[in-house]
């Protein structure tokens, strides 16, 4: 049985006639008849009833064309695999992100699975606050964006979810504590991290009417953390925004839940999912396998 003598038989189905198949499918009608011939033999059943007026379905007909396209599909969609794979020994993906909590978390464990698969393809990722990367992947200046969901304009697909914790020098009276609330927040110098992070807890002040004693603004994660751990002051930050830290590192400072709990989910966006180049739609795919298989969840307290 060939993919050949099955697309002549759904073809001849379809068009209830051998003439018509023999157009539709571009070759001639003796080849249909023998197509269709070779295939009943090899089955040992009739799949047509012939007849001057008309060609129909047998009973056993009927039921084998169900399969047929079932096995048509499968064999489209390895072909399609194939051409992919094919398209995707060499090209460029270009990827934004919108911060470390994807660039120093999420992307390192999907290139080493992307480049395990394709290898010659280049990637390069580009790093700007959130809403640049929305307006990067809207202008289809990059294939992919790493951005802060919900978004009701662009195509994507979930990451993770990630929520702020509150970065306290390791000797502080507040690290002794199994959480820490946003009145407890305001009542110590605090150092105001750039970003959606800061935007949500500057909002969460608001809501609170707590006004926060800001000593320090739009500080980089690194700063940050350092300022944190001279012990200049608190400061809040999405957890996934703080790089892993070496087993034999010993940190100056310590993470701690807020509450009320604030959660931000992420997404991988593109411009059109049905449009995807073929090095996008592979590094989507991988991304989404990955994301099922929870290799996105972390904690680092």
């Amino acid at each position: 049985m060939t993919s050949a003598q099955l697309h002549a038989f759904v073809t001849v189905a379809k068009a209830n006639s051998f003439t018509s198949a023999a157009i539709l499918l571009g070759i001639s009608q003796s080849a249909v008849s023998h197509a269709i011939k070779s295939l009943e033999e090899e089955l040992g059943v009739s799949l047509f009833i012939r007849s001057k007026a008309e060609i129909v379905l047998t009973a056993v007909g009927e039921t084998i064309l169900s399969k047929a396209h079932q096995i048509l599909g499968l064999f489209e969609a390895i072909q399609q695999e194939s051409d992919e794979t094919k398209n995707l020994q060499t090209g460029v993906l270009k990827i934004a992100s919108f911060g470390p909590s994807f660039s120093a978390r999420i992307l390192p464990i999907i290139l080493k699975k992307y480049h395990q698969q394709y290898p010659n393809i280049k990637v390069h990722v580009e790093e700007a606050e959130d809403s640049v990367v929305k307006q990067w992947v809207a202008n289809r200046k990059v294939d992919l964006g790493s951005i802060i969901l919900p978004d009701k304009h662009l195509d994507h697909i979930y990451l993770t979810t990630d929520q702020v914790c509150i970065i306290v020098p390791k000797d502080h009276s507040l690290s002794k504590q199994p959480e820490i609330r946003i009145q407890d927040l305001a009542k110590y110098p605090f150092i105001l991290t750039e970003g959606t992070s800061g935007n949500m807890v500057m909002e969460l002040f608001k809501t609170s009417k707590l006004q926060p004693n800001i000593i320090y603004y739009n500080m980089q994660i690194m700063s940050m953390l350092t300022m944190v751990s001279h012990g200049a002051g608190i400061s809040a930050t999405a957890e996934l925004s703080i790089p892993p830290l070496d087993a034999h590192q010993i940190p100056a400072f310590v993470l701690k839940p807020l509450n009320p709990v604030l959660k931000r989910e992420m997404g991988l966006a593109m411009h059109n999912i049905h449009t995807l180049s073929p090095a996008a739609k592979a590094f989507v795919k991988i991304s989404s396998k990955l994301e099922r298989e929870g290799k996105f969840k972390f904690s680092d307290y």
